[in-house]
């Protein structure tokens, strides 16, 4: 192995380890991390989550932490902390009750149960100061903070489109080190502004295409609550968030996941956007207006370029082109890559109009979309209804309304085409120790959307009718049990489908809860699903029933007040026709945060053995900061990471991670242009930050 790392890239991990730093609050809940580990499982085709809004979120109410009786249901949806029958405990609670006047209040809250108001409390208080911030531009220039991250890591085995074959230049005209700097600053929730930079490994840096540095730049200047009725306004990159997802739905969570009662979206309609999903954002302007006391309008329009396959029509002469797809990695690594680069725009204009009156809520939610050229998927039969042409109008309509212990809530959509979709649910509290979710889905075939993130099988709501029923019980002080049973089928052909299939979910849980000292849970996922099989000898590929079996046996255990020790086993058994996969997987994490020091130490060793892809496992691994790894482990090998994290002061901090996968079974790793020859694959991250 030949490794070559820049003299710059050294001076910046030695800087690292000589501050080796963090702040403990950066660490993302449990809940969330259960919820993202899910995702990924239930839709793998399309696992796009950008959970960094959450994580700007939760790091400002650590160090500021927002007062029960002010918090809003907003700001409680957008925590993803608890889920929406707590929400509306919570807040008839506080209607019922009055002011909180101590945190442990909560606990008479029915639904609330301990390990949920642990991972709650770090980011709320009880006050009796009722001073807000309000939009001053005196107080915002004086009283706002900085802050400048640096975040830089890199594979550090040669890799095969790094490599020059037989005196050829290598395929990827950069170095493999992926970089990203960010500005950010913000006066509390009420004004915000960033700016962000990132490179992708391969991708040149100050030369070539980027002659003017890093490859994707992002930015924004957002601000809350300026008068009465000028609620919002964003300028620059920015995310939007409707009703259930049937037209658009930036926001993480709502989904399927062992948090069963997490079956509705919410949130803010506007956010200012600092990822770098290059394809993930709206660039132009937003903003909310306040028309009565309870109706708002939000409105925005985008203008922005985006990396799309281009084809010339060459059976006559006439320079029309199309595009067949529009391509979201947000890799130029290539010749083949820059070619594509911004190849097409889209102007987006769309609006949302609120009505909130105490338990009911509407909204009239419109999105309409122009390409520069005409989207023409490939001709597959499956993507026979998919949305083609150069213009796209979808508009909805949603509800919610509480009523006692019932939370009804829903949306109705259509597309210009006609096609229909539609998802209806309804939370129910029965008592303080039970709580079911019901969800109804029915997407119409030749309902047309581009960016929908719905509930159900998978995130783009069209060709799927399904019911999902969930059950959380708590019948002592200690112990939860829950499951779910998703039931759907598919009116038409998609994809690895060539007919209409059908597919069942089941899911159970059950948790044992020691107040700072124990969790263990084990958890069972079956899953039935009909995919074509492929066999060389059928001239028709039929479909074959699979069935996939997972179970995780998971411990955390709270050895004193500094180290925390996790251990996890998990097995995976997958069946299609008479062919069949095994996997499992045996990690052990330990968590050395000495009490009132700055420094934290993350490490992990696991062991996997999976037959194929077919029986992968996924894990989430404690990763650095705005980095989420959630890998999955296949074939057979151990893989071990370690994190430092220290604070050097209040306004310094950074971090280094190092993973290393060995492949006990397979001489290589990865594919095309990420090729390895060899069986190991290592990884050093590195992180500064600095906050003034």
């Amino acid at each position: 192995m030949n490794v070559l790392i820049p003299k710059s890239a050294l001076l910046f991990i030695f800087m690292t380890i000589c501050l080796s730093i963090t702040i403990a609050q950066d660490t993302i809940p449990t809940i969330i991390i259960e919820k993202l580990e899910d995702a990924l499982e239930n839709q793998a085709e399309e696992s796009e989550i950008d959970i960094n809004n959450i994580a700007d979120d939760l790091s400002y109410f650590s160090r500021s932490p927002v007062d029960l009786n002010k918090i809003s249901e907003v700001q409680l949806e957008e925590m993803q902390i608890l889920n929406s029958i707590q929400i509306q405990d919570f807040l008839s609670y506080r209607d019922v009750f009055g002011p909180f006047y101590s945190l442990y209040e909560l606990q008479a809250i029915k639904s609330m149960d301990m390990e949920t108001i642990r991972e709650f409390s770090p980011y709320i208080k009880v006050s009796g100061n009722n001073e807000q911030k309000t939009f001053n531009i005196n107080d915002i220039l004086k009283e706002g903070s900085s802050q400048v991250l640096f975040k830089w890591k890199r594979i550090l085995e040669d890799r095969k489109g790094f490599e020059s074959e037989d005196g050829q230049d290598p395929d990827y005209l950069g170095d493999p080190s992926h970089m990203f700097a960010r500005y950010k600053f913000d006066y509390g929730q009420v004004f915000k502004m960033g700016f962000t930079g990132e490179k992708d490994p391969g991708e040149e840096f100050f030369k070539g295409n980027n002659s003017s540095g890093f490859d994707f730049y992002s930015g924004y200047v957002a601000a809350r609550d300026i008068t009465g009725w000028l609620k919002d306004v964003t300028v620059g990159d920015y995310t939007i968030s409707l009703g259930q997802g049937l037209i658009l739905h930036n926001s993480f969570g709502g989904s399927k996941s062992s948090q069963v009662m997490n079956i509705k979206k919410g949130g803010r309609v506007i956010k200012p956007y600092s990822s770098v999903n290059e394809a993930n954002q709206f660039r132009g302007a937003a903003t909310t207006l306040g028309l009565h006391r309870h109706l708002n309008l939000s409105i925005f329009y985008s203008n922005s370029a985006v990396s799309g396959t281009v084809r010339l029509d060459t059976t006559i002469d006439t320079g029309f082109s199309n595009v067949s797809s529009i391509i979201r990695d947000g890799f130029h690594r290539t010749e083949n890559e820059i070619e594509k680069k911004n190849s097409l725009s889209l102007q987006s204009t769309g609006f949302a109009l609120q009505y909130k009156r105490k338990a009911l809520g509407l909204s009239l939610n419109g999105l309409r979309t122009n390409f520069s050229l005409p989207l023409n998927p490939t001709q597959d039969l499956y993507r026979k209804y998919r949305f083609s042409g150069n213009q796209l109008t979808n508009a909805s309509m949603g509800y919610s309304y509480r009523w006692r212990n019932f939370n009804f809530f829903g949306e109705v959509a259509q597309s210009d085409n006609k096609g229909m979709a539609q998802v209806h649910g309804l939370l129910l509290g029965l008592d303080r120790r039970v709580d079911i979710s019901f969800s109804y889905r029915n997407f119409d075939r030749d309902y047309q959307v581009l960016n929908a993130n719905a509930f159900g099988e998978a995130s783009t709501p069209t060709n799927e009718k399904g019911l999902y029923m969930g059950i959380s019980i708590r019948p002592y002080k200690r112990w939860a049990i829950s499951g779910y049973v998703d039931m759907w089928r598919n009116p038409w052909l998609s994809f690895r489908r060539d007919a209409p299939a059908r597919g069942v979910e089941y899911f159970g849980r059950i948790e044992y809860n020691i107040k700072r000292k124990l969790n263990v849970y084990m958890q069972y996922k079956y899953e039935e699903k009909l995919r074509n099989t492929n066999i060389e000898t059928n001239p028709i590929d039929a479909l074959g029933l699979t069935k996939l079996h997972r179970l995780r046996v998971h411990l955390t255990q709270n050895v004193n007040k500094s180290i925390t020790l996790k251990s996890r086993a998990e097995f995976s058994f997958f069946n299609l026709q008479d062919e069949s996969s095994r996997g499992s997987l045996f990690y052990q994490d330990i968590v050395w945060r000495p009490q009132g020091s700055n420094y934290q130490i993350v490490a992990r060793y696991a062991l996997f053995d999976t037959d194929n892809f077919d029986s992968r496992i996924y894990m989430y691994e404690n990763d650095i900061l705005y980095e989420f790894s959630i890998p999955f482990y296949q074939y057979r090998g151990s893989r071990y990471y370690i994190k430092a994290k220290y604070r050097f002061s209040r306004l310094l901090s950074a971090e280094m991670r190092i993973s290393r996968t060995h492949l006990n079974n397979q001489d290589e790793s990865g594919s095309a242009g990420q090729l390895i020859n060899g069986p190991d694959r290592t990884e050093v991250k590195a992180l500064v930050k600095f906050r003034f």
